[in-house]
């Protein structure tokens, strides 16, 4: 005969507890992402491009035909990500670095600033102006302010009101774009932001990802146009790909109206000529998959870079040298009627930034 076992009522309440509480997590986890994706929608930035102020260049020198001029290209990576750090979009773990390391790494970076005091052109990528991830600093003024001799444009191309990842500590408020600064009179300057973007709702919390270009007055040998370009890095190619297109055919008309052209940046692609073995440097080489190099508009135009050394590395971990691959993302492309003097990456083991900067010396043919 089996024994007949009765349970009280009360041995049902622990378990009952139990799943109230789960279901009270479940709905505050609920709540925090409605609440993250409607405020991010409601203050969702659409850049649509416009002209940008020049005024504080026309008391500058101007540019002639028999100059000898200089540029540089540089992703400053927000100020937070120096050698010691990684990245989560990329696969590591952190969306900023410690206090110390991030001030390190902007000292750096503006030490490096003040050498190129003597530069006529700077393209500048991904510096904030207002975002956790670099501790509210204004790196465009802080830039300013090194730059004596130079005027500036800056173009917001992020602005996202919370950015929820990491899980447990994560970016927040992003504010960020593009810079360019001159030691030479600019005629002219505007953006335009690139077509396409992704999806709803992880369009939300990514850049928007645009170019800019500053012109400049050659007298009776035409205008010389500068682009500033930061291409999408997440995404299978294809907005990559629109992207490029875009920038060709702005590229081409305004060479055919016989001007000439620079454009610089982070590409997000390789250029044409790269080829994936080990850099001078002892640095380990990788080529982005998928995707198309970067030719220019037309067989005479010019992709200018350094392939002794490499512009980017991989920020799934911390930088190690020799073990971290690397490639090359940053350099220029010019119109056949440019003649290029110089070209070198300004290589420092990636100690501030997961970019180098590069530069070029060149002349009007």
């Amino acid at each position: 005969m089996g024994t007949f076992i009765q349970h009280s009522p009360g041995m049902k309440k622990p378990a009952r507890r139990i799943i109230r509480l789960l279901l009270l997590i479940l709905a505050g986890i609920l709540m925090y992402i409605i609440g993250v994706l409607a405020i991010n929608t409601a203050l969702d930035y659409k850049p649509e491009g416009g002209e940008l102020d020049v005024h504080d260049f026309q008391e500058l020198d101007g540019v002639f035909s028999g100059d000898t001029l200089s540029i540089v290209s540089w992703n400053l990576g927000y100020g937070g990500l120096g050698d010691a750090s990684d990245f989560f979009y990329d696969g590591g773990k952190m969306a900023r670095p410690n206090k110390e390391d991030f001030m390190r790494y902007q000292h750096d970076i503006l030490t490096q600033i003040r050498a190129f005091d003597s530069v006529n052109l700077l393209l500048l990528q991904e510096l904030d102006i207002n975002s956790k991830r670099s501790y509210e600093h204004n790196q465009y003024q802080l830039i300013r302010d090194e730059l004596t001799g130079h005027a500036g444009c800056f173009v917001k191309n992020y602005d996202v009101a919370f950015v929820p990842l990491p899980a447990f500590s994560p970016m927040g408020k992003v504010e960020s774009g593009l810079a360019f600064f001159s030691n030479r009179r600019v005629v002219a300057s505007a953006w335009e932001a690139y077509e396409g973007g992704g999806s709803w709702p992880l369009n939300l919390f990514m850049p928007d990802r645009c170019y800019s270009f500053t012109v400049f007055d050659i007298a009776a040998s035409g205008l010389l146009y500068v682009f500033n370009t930061h291409n999408s890095a997440f995404d299978d190619g294809s907005q990559r790909d629109i992207q490029l297109e875009q920038l060709y055919a702005v590229m081409k008309n305004a060479y055919d109206a016989g001007n000439y052209v620079i454009a610089g940046g982070d590409w997000n692609i390789n250029p044409a000529g790269y080829e994936e073995k080990r850099f001078s440097s002892g640095d380990i080489s990788f080529r982005i998959q998928g995707l198309q190099q970067v030719e220019g508009p037309g067989p005479a135009w010019k992709v200018v870079f350094d392939p002794a050394f490499p512009t980017n590395r991989d920020v799934s971990s911390q930088y190690l040298h020799g073990q971290t691959p690397t490639t090359i993302l940053d350099f220029f492309v010019c119109s056949p009627n440019i003649s290029v003097l110089d070209a070198r990456t300004i290589y420092n083991s990636f100690a501030c930034s997961d970019h180098h900067p590069v530069y070029m010396q060149f002349v009007f043919d």
